[in-house]
Parts: structure tokens; sequence; C-alpha cells
């Protein structure tokens, strides 16, 4: 077999593997995937899927991978300024909105795998390659920010599927980048129609 028809044949398999995913993920848990309904609707036996993954883990891991290669090279505009928090939240969440049904599936699912929880990760940790967005915080204290801001983005999103996406895309992506960057104050103000204080001004003097 000449080399460019094994690399055809290998690419054709791979893309079998990956339809094979993508349909079972809209079908069953996600968690509950094996390796043999993967090989299966691929129309493979398990040697020939070990031979282009380790595991469903090594799987979904491409999978995510590609996802988010996607978002820094089409949707992110400020990948270099790990201080653009509001930014990070409103462009990640449109993209996100963007996905297929399958993707979106694996996002929402809680689970061993935490598809989601990867996700966000991910993408933190590529900000944080350009700098620090908060070099006043120790490490303990840099750890609760930053988990806050992965764990509160994802299951607003979550939440946003969940609900049927009743709120407008836009408007969703902005209300998470107030809340990311500011808080509820803003909402808290246009309520009591009352000047916004910052919290620093309300601390007591001494």
């Amino acid at each position: 077999m000449a080399a460019n028809e094994h690399d055809l044949r290998y690419r054709r398999t791979h893309n079998a593997i990956q339809r094979a995913m993508a349909e079972l993920v809209m079908e069953i848990d996600p968690n509950k995937i094996t390796v043999k309904q993967i090989a299966d609707r691929a129309q493979i036996n398990r040697k020939t899927f070990y031979l282009h993954y380790d595991s469903i883990e090594s799987l979904f891991d491409e999978h995510l991978d590609a996802v988010m290669n996607r978002f820094f090279d089409e949707a992110e505009q400020t990948p270099e300024t790990p201080e653009d928090i509001e930014g990070h939240a409103v462009r990640f969440f449109l993209f996100l909105a963007q996905q297929d049904e399958p993707t979106t599936r694996l996002i929402c699912t809680r689970g061993r795998y935490d598809y989601g929880g990867k996700l966000y990760r991910m993408q933190m940790e590529r900000y944080a390659t350009a700098g620090n967005p908060f070099p006043t915080l120790d490490t303990a204290e840099f750890d609760l920010v930053t988990h806050f801001i992965r764990s509160t983005a994802l299951q607003f999103f979550r939440r946003w599927v969940r609900d049927g996406r009743i709120v407008e895309s836009q408007r969703a992506a902005a209300l998470l980048g107030q809340l990311t960057t500011f808080g509820v104050s803003p909402f808290l103000h246009a309520v009591s129609q009352e000047p916004y204080t910052s919290v620093e001004n309300k601390l007591p003097t001494e």
C-alpha cells in the first residue's frame, strides 16, 4: 500500500471514530460510552481503535484541544492580555454558544471526565502564559479566585443551556462578563438607583 493511501485510510478511520463519538454522545451519557460502542458504530475493531487513541478519555481530550484551538485561533482577541477578564468571559461564552450539540452536551455533562471543567481550566491556563492578571494575590488566594471564575462561568453556561437559552446569547454573555468582573454590584445599583460605591470605599477607616 502506498504511503498516501495508508494516510488516507488512517484519516478516514480517524474521522469515523470521531463521528461515532459525536453520535453516541447524543444518545447516551458520555460517561458511559465504551470503546466497544465506538468501534461498533465506526465499523472497526477494538484493535484499530487503539491504533488511534489510548482510551475514550484521549478521544475526548483530542476533541477538547480542537475546540480550544479554534477559540484562540478564530474568536479570542486579547490572548496576550490576561487582565481582560470581562472580554475573555464574553467571547468564550459566545463561542461556546455556537458549538454543535455534541460539544454542548459534553460541556454540560457532569461526571468522571468533566469535559466542561477541563475546557474552562485550559482557557485560563492559556491566558496565564501571558502573565498573571492578579499580581496582588498570593498563591492560595489566586487559586481561590481563578477557581471561582472558572466554576461560575461553567455553571452559568450550563444553566443557560438547561433553561432553553431563553436569554438571548449576546445579553447572556454581557451578564456573565459583568458578573465575572464586577459581581452583582452593577445590578444592585440599577435596582436601588443609588450611586455605585466600590467595596474598597465601604471598608471602615481607622
